[in-house]
C-alpha cells in the first residue's frame, strides 16, 4: 500500500503570512529575511526571528510553491549510534516504511539537548510525513515544535511519561525493578548501580529509579551509585567497577545501565579476583550479541527491538491515514545466565 500524502496546509502550522502579520510587515519582507538576511535591517530581523520562535515557525526547504506539501520523508531521531541499542529498530523501521514508499532521514542527538532541538528543527524544515523519536522526555522547545508541526509523532523505546502523540515501547522503571528483584531472589543484598548516566538519558535514570524502589521495598540498604556522564563502554565499566569496590568492598551485586558497561565490570572483577556469581552478581541491559559469549555469560534484559521497529512503522502508517493516537506497549525479557546464577 502506498501512502497518499496530503498537500493541504495544516491549519495550525505557522506560515510566512502569520509571521508577517505578527511583526506588521509584508510576506516578501519576511521571505527576504530568510533568503537574504543582509538585505533586511538588523532590528527588523530580530523582530522576525522572535516572531518565528514565538509561533514555532520552521522554514520550508521544499521548492517555493510547495509550502504546504508533505514530503515522503520520515524523520528518525535517536540518541546514540555508538554501541547502538537502536540499530535493529532503525533497520526494521526503514524496511517496513520502504514498503509504503516512505524514506528515513536519520539524526543522532548524542544525548545533547541543544543538538536535539537543532536536529528536530532541521528535520521539520523538510516537511516530513512523520517523525519517530527516541524517548518521551524532550526539551520543552522540542515538544512545542513537534506539536506545532501537526504531523504524526511516534515516540519510541519508552512509554513511561507524557506522550506527545503516539508511543511504542516499554516502562524502564519496571525493567529496573525486575533487575533488582532478580538479584534479591538470588540472595544478593548489597546492590550497586554502575554505568553511563548522562543528563538527558532519562531511560537509564528511570531504570535506576526502579532499581532503588524495589530494593527499598525489600528492606535493603540504599543502592550505591557510581556513574559517569561519558558514553558507555567496556573501559568505562572496568574503571567504575574498580573504583566502586575500592570504596565499597561490601557490594555483592552490580546492575549496569548497559551490557557494554557490564562487559567492563566483568573484566574488572576478574582482575580483582572477585568470583562471579559467587562473590558478586552482575546484570546488564540490552542483550548485546556478545552477552551470551563472554565468560561468565551475562544475565541481562532483552528488549524486542525488531518488534519496536515494526510497530513504529505501523503506527506511522496508521497515523498518516488518520488513525487516532495510541500507545503500544512492548514486552521485554529478563535473560538469566551465569553472571547471577548462584
Amino acid at each position: 500500500m502506498t501512502i497518499e500524502l496530503s498537500d493541504k496546509v495544516a491549519r495550525n502550522v505557522p506560515t510566512l503570512a502569520s509571521i508577517a502579520e505578527r511583526v506588521g510587515v509584508s510576506v516578501n519582507t519576511v521571505s527576504r529575511a530568510l533568503r537574504a538576511p543582509h538585505t533586511v535591517r538588523i532590528e527588523l530581523r530580530r523582530q522576525i526571528n522572535a516572531a518565528m520562535e514565538e509561533l514555532n515557525y520552521v522554514p520550508n526547504r521544499l521548492a517555493g510553491g510547495l509550502s504546504g506539501t508533505r514530503s515522503d520523508i520520515v524523520g528518525v531521531v535517536v540518541t546514540s549510534l555508538y554501541y547502538s541499542e537502536f540499530a535493529n529498530i532503525i533497520d526494521t523501521l526503514q524496511s517496513a516504511l520502504l514498503e509504503h514508499d516512505l524514506q528515513v532521514m536519520l539524526a543522532n542527538t548524542r544525548y545533547n539537548a541543544d543538538q536535539e532541538l537543532r536536529l528536530v528543527r532541521s528535520i521539520l524544515s523538510w516537511r516530513p510525513a512523520a517523525v519517530a523519536i527516541i524517548g518521551v522526555d524532550h526539551p520543552p522547545k522540542v515538544v512545542e515544535l513537534l506539536k506545532a508541526a501537526d504531523i504524526p509523532i511516534i515516540e519510541m523505546w519508552d512509554t513511561g511519561g507524557e506522550v506527545i502523540d503516539t508511543a511504542v515501547g516499554f516502562d524502564h522503571a519496571r525493567v529496573g525493578a525486575a533487575q533488582a528483584n532478580h538479584l534479591i531472589g538470588q540472595g544478593y543484598r548489597r546492590l550497586a548501580f554502575v554505568g553511563s548516566v548522562r543528563e538527558n538519558d532519562k531511560r537509564a535514570q528511570k531504570r535506576l529509579s526502579g532499581l532503588e524502589t524495589a530494593a527499598a521495598a525489600a528492606g535493603l540498604p540504599d543502592i550505591v551509585k557510581h556513574t559517569a556522564q561519558q558514553g558507555g563502554s567496556p573501559e568505562l565499566g572496568e574503571r567504575l567497577a574498580t573504583e566502586l569496590l575500592q570504596r565499597h568492598p561490601e557490594i555483592d551485586a552490580i546492575a549496569c545501565n548497559s551490557d557494554v558497561v557490564a562487559f567492563g565490570v566483568l573484566r574488572a572483577l576478574r582482575k580483582l579476583g572477585r568470583r562471579v556469581p559467587e562473590d558478586i552478581g552482575v546484570i546488564g541491559f540490552g542483550d548485546n550479541e556478545a552477552a551470551s559469549c563472554v565468560s561468565p555469560s551475562l544475565t541481562t534484559v532483552r528488549p524486542d527491538r525488531e518488534l519496536i521497529g515494526k510497530l513504529t512503522a505501523e503506527a506511522i502508517v496508521a497515523r498518516i491515514n488518520d488513525a487516532k493516537p495510541y500507545t503500544a506497549p512492548v514486552e521485554w525479557e529478563l535473560i538469566v545466565r551465569e553472571s547471577t546464577a548462584r
